[in-house]
């Protein structure tokens, strides 16, 4: 599990034996950077991107990647008719997608993804419509063996209790915080129902939003979690057998 630096913005990449996930690609800027960083690790083709929700710090480089490495399948939110982005990042989304003939399929929670034996992904959002595009992004749950991941995109706090609200299992060894440690979102009864041993803050520095904010850090560190951050720690890698989780930092 790579949580990619790509400043004030979110990119992760899930690498199992056969099998390559990338969620989210930050802004256009970053795209050469993922890549990279994907062509680095001999990964000829994606088989799965998931565009959590159509803002640019989220999907603004994606055009560029599905057309540099491809990918299989692109799945995203459907999103209600008022909040469709007229942006020109959704719109070279969309259009590379179509020029590469990838499929596109809608998240539905509780749909799964198999990866491998015994390692898939739960998509557990969007759950209800929302009036703010940020509580539409895909979360979801990477599974392998006993150890857990869980993705969150920018879910804000109605998003968090609609989730736990539906019975869902987000139990994990590792929560990337949403939308970049805002204090809209990690309510505490959300981030205590995961129960992680590690929090990844993917953030800019210097960014113009204040992100983290000192009220999501105590959160963490409430919950007695190792936190760690992108603008800090460069990229980070996680490695998990089945059992246990370790962890490499680029910084």
């Amino acid at each position: 599990m790579h949580f990619i630096d790509v400043g004030q913005g979110d990119s992760e990449l899930i690498v199992t034996k056969d099998k390559a996930v990338l969620i989210d690609s930050g802004e256009r800027e970053y795209s050469g950077t993922v890549i990279q960083y994907i062509k680095a690790l001999g990964i000829e083709k994606l088989d799965y991107i998931i565009c959590t929700h159509p803002h640019s710090d989220h999907i603004g480089g994606m055009y560029a990647i599905i057309e540099d490495v491809g990918a299989d399948t692109v799945i995203m939110p459907k999103v209600s008719d008022e909040l469709v982005p007229t942006t020109s990042a959704f719109s070279r989304l969309l259009d590379s997608i179509e020029s590469t003939g990838a499929a596109v399929k809608y998240a539905q929670a509780g749909s799964m993804l198999t990866l491998a034996e015994g390692s898939y992904i739960e998509l557990l959002s969007p759950v209800n419509d929302y009036e703010d595009l940020n509580n539409y992004s895909i979360a979801c749950r990477f599974i392998h063996g006993a150890n857990a991941f869980l993705f969150t995109g920018d879910i804000e706090k109605d998003a968090e209790s609609d989730i736990l609200d539906s019975g869902a299992d987000v139990r994990a060894d590792v929560i990337k915080v949403p939308h970049h440690g805002s204090h809209t979102s990690s309510s505490y009864d959300f981030v205590k129902a995961v129960s992680p041993d590690y929090a990844v803050f993917e953030v800019g520095s210097p960014n113009d939003y204040g992100h983290p904010h000192k009220e999501t850090l105590k959160t963490y560190e409430d919950i007695g979690c190792t936190m760690l951050r992108t603008d800090l720690n460069g990229s980070i890698v996680f490695t998990a057998d089945g059992n246990t989780v370790t962890y490499e930092t680029e910084k």
